[in-house]
Parts: structure tokens; sequence; C-alpha cells
């Protein structure tokens, strides 16, 4: 018996052509669905990464002080990519030529002719609307007479992020006044392209946490020495690169375009800031109880939520104030008594014994409306309490810090105030003199008491 074998016809070829493969179990999904599934999955996968000239990188979100996720860039090597997703997920990883760093809020672009912008979008978008509660905090924190310049600076800070503006030190003793708040404003505006950062991170010998910010922003600010002052000013002036070190990796150079805002409690003594440096604005805040205004527990999601009309707000208001500069405003325009009381600090030892010696004098010789001290005669009244104390010091103390010229050769009376206090008789102070000599007027000593507390 023949065995017969069962052989299609052409209309059976053709529709078992026309039907889908299948994956052998009734109801699941075929080949190409899973490949296309496949492939979907590896392109989203993808999107983490980035390739930059032969080094690969994961876009990371690290955690800053606060908690709050920063964009960052984590090399990897490409196995480690390979392992986590296999190989197929490299072709879809997309490639630039380099980094760059190029700030923009109102026309940004993520590459720039084959450049990846590692400075970030911003998600906010200009929106009309109210923003009543942003403005109110301006206001506040700035006072009435300031309140245009903050808004112009903000604006400059959206607008035209390259421009260079002076350093913002908002300060005062007491808590509660706002000044944080208003640093959340600007954090929250400008998400990852800003930062909040400590002390220490600014003393650090690597700056790579910060350099690369628009907004950098140092809490319970506390910096006294001036080598970190001469820093701070050398940025805040910079057109070209600077130099970024991070741990454990080589240098490497970027353009800087930070804008620094200082908050500290450390009233009046912060930062060392020399007599008529313009870089600084320095303002004193007061406490939300002096203004009679009450605690929002709110006021955090008031502000994420108005940030988009402010911004609004602030690409359709005319500039107050034109460029006068290299830090934009002309000095006068926040030229604060609380920056004038950093001023007065500002100068040496000597110099503030000496403010400090004319102030006892005056109080000794309270009839006396001028008084003429020769350079010997201030350093007898001070090398007891300054025991190393040299001409060369008095005379640059004098003339360079308190801007006193030196009186011809001549007669006067040097009012003693060591004679004074140790004979308990002031009229036995006053020496006749016949030399050169600096005249000190009662009205300059009543001024130099306002800030006694902080020499």
């Amino acid at each position: 018996m023949s065995k017969t074998t069962n052989i299609p016809d052409k209309k059976q070829v053709n529709k078992l052509k026309s039907e889908p493969k299948t994956s052998g179990i009734q109801g699941g999904t075929t080949t190409e669905e899973e490949d296309e599934k496949t492939k979907q999955n590896l392109k989203e996968k993808a999107k983490n990464y980035i390739r930059i000239a032969d080094s690969y990188y994961k876009i990371v979100y690290r955690p800053d002080k606060e908690g709050k996720p920063l964009k960052d860039y984590l090399k990897l090597n490409k196995g480690t990519i390979i392992d986590d997703h296999t190989h197929g997920v490299i072709k879809y990883i997309s490639k630039y030529d380099d980094f760059c760093m190029v700030a923009s809020h109102t026309n940004y672009r993520q590459v720039i002719n084959g450049f990846y912008n590692e400075y970030s979008e911003l998600t906010h978008k200009p929106k009309e609307g109210n923003c009543n509660t942003i403005l109110g905090i301006i206001q506040h924190v700035f006072g009435e007479a300031y309140y245009d310049f903050a808004l112009d600076y903000l604006q400059l800070l959206y607008t035209n992020p390259y421009e260079r503006l002076p350093i913002l030190l908002l300060e005062s003793q007491e808590k509660n006044t706002g000044k944080s708040t208003f640093a959340n404003v600007v954090y929250k505006i400008f998400q990852d392209n800003a930062i909040k950062i400590g002390n220490n991170d600014l003393q650090s010998d690597f700056n790579s946490v910060w350099v690369k910010r628009l907004a950098i922003i140092v809490d319970e600010t506390s910096l006294e020495k001036k080598g970190i002052t001469q820093m701070l000013k050398r940025f805040s002036t910079e057109t070209g690169k600077v130099t970024v070190n991070e741990k454990n990796k080589a240098q490497s150079e970027v353009d800087f375009f930070g804008k620094f805002i200082f908050v500290s409690n450390e009233e009046g003594k912060a930062l060392f800031i020399e007599r008529g440096d313009p870089r600084w604005a320095v303002f004193k805040v007061p406490t939300f109880a002096e203004k009679g205004i009450k605690d929002n527990p709110l006021i955090e999601l008031l502000i994420e939520k108005e940030i988009p009309h402010f911004l609004h707000f602030l690409v359709n208001r005319k500039l107050c104030y034109k460029k006068e500069s290299r830090m934009y405003f002309a000095p006068v325009v926040y030229q604060t008594a609380q920056l004038q009381l950093y001023y007065d600090n500002s100068i040496s030892r000597v110099g503030r014994m000496i403010k400090q010696l004319i102030i006892d004098t005056f109080d000794i010789y309270p009839e006396e409306q001028l008084l003429s001290f020769g350079i010997a005669d201030i350093v007898d009244e001070l090398k007891v309490e300054l025991k190393n104390i040299t001409r060369e010091q008095v005379k640059y103390a004098v003339e360079r810090e308190l801007k006193l010229e030196s009186e011809e050769r001549g007669r006067y009376t040097y009012h003693s105030r060591k004679i004074a206090e140790m004979s308990k008789e002031p009229f036995l102070g006053k020496i006749p003199q016949n030399k050169s000599y600096y005249n000190f007027h009662k009205f300059d000593a009543e001024s130099w008491k306002s800030t006694n507390d902080s020499l």
C-alpha cells in the first residue's frame, strides 16, 4: 500500500503566506510586534544617554544639599551600558561633537552646531496672570527705594543671563525676614541652572559643583577671609573662561556667567568688602513682623504657581535703569546704608583703633569740635594696645583708609587720651606741638559711633 502525501493547493499556500507568524501560544504576540516593542524599549532607554565624541554619559539628577535633583552627566563605559541594556541600545544613543554651554531662557537650543548644550531648558513658560505674591516678596526684601533695582536685576538675569550684575548680599540678625524666601524664588525660577551651596563649597578647591550655574546661592554666609572676597570679585567681573576643578578629574575651562546671591545672619560682617568696591549690593531685610506681615504656610506653593506669570511680567516690562558700568547699574543705584556699614568696617585694625581713639578723645574733651594729631602722637597713644605699631601703618590708615590729608608743619594742641585717663585731669592732656598733623572733625567721630560695635 503506497503512502499518500497531502500537497496543499495554490489557494492554501497563499493563505499560509498571508497568515501572521505567531509565537506558538494562542493569543500571543507576533515576532514582528515583539521586535518593535524591543526596539521602542531600547530607544526609550537610549534617551537617558548621550555620546560626546567617543565618550558615553548618562543623564542623571543628582540631589543637592536640600535634596533637590539637579541635572548632571555621569561618564560611563560603553560596556556598562551594554551590560545594563544589551548591545542593541548603542545604535539609538544620540551622538554629539562635544559639550557646549550656551545660556538662554527665551531662545533655548539643546543642540547647537552638533554640540550638546549643558545649560538646562526651563520648564516654566511665560504666561499672563497674577504674580502678586512674588512681587510682594521682592518689595518686602528690597523696600520701595530699591524695588525697581531688584526687578531690573531679575529681568536681566532672565532675558540676558550673560550681563554682569552686582553681587547680592541679603542680611539681618533676625530670623523670619524673607531673605531666604527671595533666594527660593530665584532658585525655583532657574531650576537646574541655580544651586544652593554652603560656605565650605565656596572655599573648597573643587568648584565644579557651582561654576557652571547661573544663580549661585550661598546660605548662612560667613566668609570673612580676604582671599574669598578676592575670588568672588574676580569671578563676578569675569568675561572670559575660568578653570573648572573637579575631584579626580582633569581641569577644564568654561565661560563663567554666574551671579552670586548671599544670605546671612552675620549682619555687617558676613564678607570682607573693601571701601568703595562697586561689585556689592548689600540689603538689610526687615522681619515680617516689622512690616505687619503674617506668615503664609502656603507661600512656597504660591511662588511655584506664580512663576510663569512673573516671567511674563518680566519680559513685558521696560527696564528702569540703563547700563552705566561693568556691573550694569551705576553704583549709586544700590548704594545702601548697609553697604556703607561694610565700607566703614573694611579698614585695618590700626585704622579701627585710630577711629576709636578719636571717638574716645572727643568724649573726654566734649567742648572741642576739632582734634589734631601728628603721626608720632597717634603711635604714642596706641602703642600699649598695638605693641608693634609703626609710623608707616598709621600714615597708611590715616591717609588711605580715613582719607585725611596732612596739614603743613605748624602749631596745634595735641589732646591726649592716655594722659587724661591716667591723671583723671583732662586739662593735663592738652600738649602744645609744632609739626605736621592731621585734623579730625567731631561730626566724623559721631558718624563712626554708629558702627562702633563692629570696630
